[in-house]
Parts: C-alpha cells; structure tokens; sequence
C-alpha cells in the first residue's frame, strides 16, 4: 500500500503552493482556480490535523479520510473510498466490531444530532489495540439535507489506560476500605459485645450486691427484736425491696396450721376500696393451694383466685424445720411478670423471714412461760404465807367474836374485823386464780362470782342478794361471764356509791347473770373518752355471741344483764 496523496486539481499536475493560493489573494480567481485552491486548502488541513478524520455516505461507505485516519485503516485513502467498517481491522472485534461505528453512524444521520465524546477501542491496521474519542456530525448538502456523515476521533489509548490504571487502583482502595471497614465492623460488632457482656456482668453484680445488702439489712433488723409485729413488718420491706409488686402480704399459721393474712401492702388502686384482702379465704386462694405442698416457691400466671386483680403471683412456704410458719406472697397486674430470679430471691427471704418468725414465736413462747412459772410462784408464795396469814387472822376474828358479849363495845369492832378477814381472804382466792389464770375455768362459775362478792364486801357495806345457780359452760363462755361480773362488780365498788346490790345467774336457757344496784347511776351514751371498761365487756360478749344490755340513769342505779344461748 502507498501513502502518496493524490492531486487536488482537475490536470493531474502538481500545483506551487504560491502558485495555487496568489489568485485567492488577489481577489481575481477563477471559478476552477478557486475551486482547486479551497480543495488545496482543505487538504492540507486535514492532513495538518493530528486527529483521524474521515466521513461517509448515508450507507456509512467511506468517502474520504486524512492521513491519520489511513494509518489506523492501514489504506490509502483513495482505496479508502467505497468501503465500509466491515472491511477495516477492526470489523471483528468482539465488543467494538464494524456493527458498533456504523450503529452510530446511523443514529447521527437518522437524527441529524452530533454525537460527541463516544469512546471506543479500535483495532489498528498493525494489531495494536487503541482507545480513541470520536466525535460525529451530521454531513449535509446544499440543500441542507443530511448526506452522510463527518467525523473525527482522537487516540486517548494513553488517557485510557491511565484512567483504567486510576480505577484499579480506586477499586483497589475501595476493597482495602471494605475489607478495613469490615474488620472495623466485626471489631466494633466485637467490641460492642464485649461493652454489653460488662455491663451485663456489672448489672449483675450491682443486683447481687444489692439483694446481698437486703438480705443483710432484712436479717439485721429482725434480729433487733422478737417482737411478732415488727418481724413482720421488717418481712414485708425485705420482700418489696427484693421484688418488685403491686401487692405483697405475709400469712402466718397459728399452731394449728390455720392461716391468715397478717400484714400486707398494696401498690395505688390496685386493691378496690369495696374490696377487703383480709376477709378472703386464705386456704383457698390459688398461690396458697399450689404451694402449700411445695418447699420451693411457685409462680402462677393469671390465677383464679387472688387477694387483687392478679395477672401473675408468686409464693414462697415459711418452714424451719418441721415446723410449719406461714407463706409469703407476691401479686402483679402485668401476667408473666414474675421470673425465676424473682422466685429465687422470695425463697431466700422466706427462708430469712422464716427462722425469725419462729424465734419470735419461741421467745414469746418463752417469755409467757416464764410470766406463767413467776406467777405460779408468786401464787404458791402468796398461798404458803399471805394465804395462811389471812386465813390464821380470820380463825382469830370468829374466835374473838365468840369470846365477847353481844352487847359489848368491842363486839361490833370484832365482827368487822371478822369480815375484813373474809374477804381478804376472798381477794386472795381471787388474785391466787388470776395468777393460774387456767384454773378459772376448773372452779365453778358461781363459786368465783362468790368470791368477787365476798371482796366487795369488805370494801363496801351494802345489802346483798344472791341468787346463784351452778352452771357449766364451756371455757370461752365461763371466762367470758366470769370478767364481765368481774368488771361490773369493780365498778359498783368504785363508782355505784350503793346501799343494795342483787346478783342472779339463772341456768336458763338462755343462760341469765344480772347485776344490779341502787347507785349513782350514769348515761351511758354519755361515757367519757379513755374509759374502756364498757367497750371491752362488749367486746367479750360478742366473742362468744352473748347478749349484753346495760339500763343505767344518772341517781337511777345501773343493772347489767348477760345473757347467752349455749
């Protein structure tokens, strides 16, 4: 192939450039002069240009080209003409085959819109692979229709490779930045787990270290007293500083084994105010039936029965070794709210709890057996000495009295001695039974009221009628009756100021004592504050479903009356 350029004039000859350009100078060219100057002048730039130019018909057939462009095409450029991409180098390449340029060649013609800036790789006459920046522009003729197509493509191979060059290496960067963010990801994601394991851990140990301190304030203060009230108390604050509630109660048992509901509290609206927890039937609510076989705590979602609207509860039995103390008991509103580590630490505490419930009981026990032998030897010191005394004085008295004239002065100071002795003697009985209180229910009820009578006497000179008939009762009813006479005849003594008294018991049914007197008298809807003797002589009535009237007016006297059905 040659690289020789044909000449641009019609004859053939080689024209001087002076020779070719003087006409266009002087302004006096002829119309083939011109013609042959502009086409010289064309070519020569185009072959000046460092960029391939080219251009095609509307079939994409090539019409012409520079030097440049005939270097990539390995033609001449007047062999150039007539062919198309599909007879260049490059009309096989896999991604930038002849199908590529004339694809874009019919889209400029077909739109009569320039494309610019199409990158592409072309194949060179030699083999060598080139990246170039082509740049298309419609070709019109004089009538301005579009005739094919003008273009121009610059060799940016080197500009390519080093953008691929810098895009390898940005790729490159980019996977060091992923693989770096993805080894700070899994040691952040490391880190991360190993913060939440410490605060777990230290969580932990501050809730440990807490219930640790609960426990050791809960035992602290029980082991402050043996008071039943205040042990009591101290449970309760242990177990609502352990586990949080909105109810939470202590039940104890009493020897017998029944329960009930000693102390608790409850959160603000949980318990309604038409409800009352201690009117509830202990044995048979649901946490105390599940647990009442159990040595571990139970926890019960959404129970049956409860002492408050329960959506979850949880007991714990109170026992020190086979002896049976009562449960602890804990209620929420929220169901599934109580947890294994929430039973853990209400077994903990009824274990606590447990051990001084029953000291307390062991040391009120101890303490009412030794009130009970100090009594019993006061009584038997009384009765050995006192007792003997009085009753010495009184054989005296009767000896004295049968010793002087009845007309005698000293007669009547002797009979009142005598009856001084006597009822001594009396109050002796009495306060020998007060002190081995379990004897009054032994000694007969009309046998003790005697005696209260026989005390008064000495103390008060009145009339006495006594109508007492022997009945038996059982223990609460004869304790009951027995301090209630007891309380009305100490009121007669120190308040009646009375000349006559009557005292009956009838046998009944119903059974009947009657107190009355001459006295004073009093309104009894008129009782001052702090006088407690009237109150607590209801109250012992209506324990045993007893009747009790008092008919009293101030300087009317005042009778009493007691009545009961067995």
């Amino acid at each position: 192939m040659t690289t020789e350029e044909p000449s641009p004039n019609d004859t053939g000859q080689q024209a001087s450039a002076p020779e070719m350009y003087a006409p266009l100078l002087t302004g006096e060219p002829s119309p083939t002069a011109a013609l042959a100057a502009s086409e010289q002048l064309l070519f020569s730039l185009m072959h000046s240009m460092t960029n391939a130019v080219f251009w095609k018909d509307r079939n994409s057939c090539y019409l012409g080209c520079n030097q440049v462009f005939s270097s990539f095409a390995g033609f001449d450029s007047s062999l150039l003409i007539g062919k198309s991409d599909r007879d260049m180098p490059w009309a096989d390449d896999t991604e930038f085959s002849s199908e590529w340029f004339i694809d874009w060649d019919q889209a400029v013609i077909e739109t009569g819109e320039p494309k610019f800036g199409i990158l592409e790789r072309l194949r060179r006459a030699d083999g060598e692979e080139r990246w170039i920046e082509t740049n298309k522009v419609p070709l019109r003729g004089i009538g301005g229709a579009v005739i094919g197509v003008l273009g121009t493509f610059k060799d940016v191979t080197e500009r390519q490779h080093a953008e691929d060059e810098l895009q390898r290496t940005l790729d490159d960067l980019d996977g060091r930045v992923v693989r770096r963010t993805n080894e700070l990801t899994r040691s952040n994601e490391s880190l991360r787990r190993e913060v939440e394991d410490r605060i777990r851990l230290q969580t932990q140990e501050r809730q440990q270290r807490e219930y640790a301190e609960t426990l050791r304030d809960t035992a602290a203060a029980m082991s402050k007293t043996f008071e039943l009230d205040e042990v009591t108390e101290q449970t309760l604050v242990g177990v609502e500083r352990l586990i949080s509630n909105d109810l939470a109660a202590v039940v104890l048992a009493d020897p017998t084994g029944n329960c009930e509901l000693t102390l608790y509290r409850a959160g603000f609206g949980y318990i309604p105010k038409s409800s009352d927890p201690t009117e509830r039937d202990i044995d048979s609510l649901t946490i105390i039936e599940s647990v009442q076989d159990h040595d571990e705590p139970i926890i019960i979602d959404r129970p049956g029965y409860a002492f408050g609207p329960a959506g979850s509860t949880m007991g714990a039995r109170m026992q020190v070794a086979d002896q049976f103390v009562g449960f602890l008991v804990v209620e929420s509103a929220t169901p599934n709210f109580f947890t294994e580590a929430h039973a853990d630490r209400l077994g903990a505490m009824a274990d606590q709890a447990g051990a001084a419930l029953s000291n307390s009981r062991l040391a009120r026990r101890v303490s009412e057996l030794a009130a009970t032998e100090e009594r019993q030897r006061l009584a038997r010191d009384l009765h050995d000495a006192v007792n003997q005394t009085l009753w010495t004085a009184a054989l005296t008295a009767e000896s004295l009295l049968s010793d002087i004239e009845p007309d005698s002065a000293l007669h009547q100071r002797a009979e009142r001695l005598r009856k001084l002795n006597r009822g001594a003697l009396a109050e002796m009985r009495s306060l020998l039974l007060e002190l081995r209180p379990d004897e009054l229910s032994e000694v007969a009820l009309d046998e003790l009221i005697k005696h209260l009578l026989a005390a008064l006497e000495c103390r008060r000179t009145m009339d006495v009628t006594i109508a007492l008939d022997p009945i038996r009762l059982e223990p609460s009813a004869h304790i009951a009756f027995y301090r209630i006479a007891q309380e009305t005849l100490g009121n007669v003594t120190q308040h009646a100021n009375a000349r006559t008294l009557a005292v009956r018991l009838v046998p009944g049914p119903p059974v009947e004592l009657l107190i009355a007197d001459d006295g004073a008298g009093f309104d009894p809807h008129a009782v001052p504050g702090g006088h407690l003797g009237l109150q607590i002589m209801s109250e012992r009535a209506e324990a045993i479903n007893a009747e009790l009237s008092l008919t009293s007016a101030p300087g009317q006297g005042t009778t009493m009356r007691l009545r009961f059905d067995p």
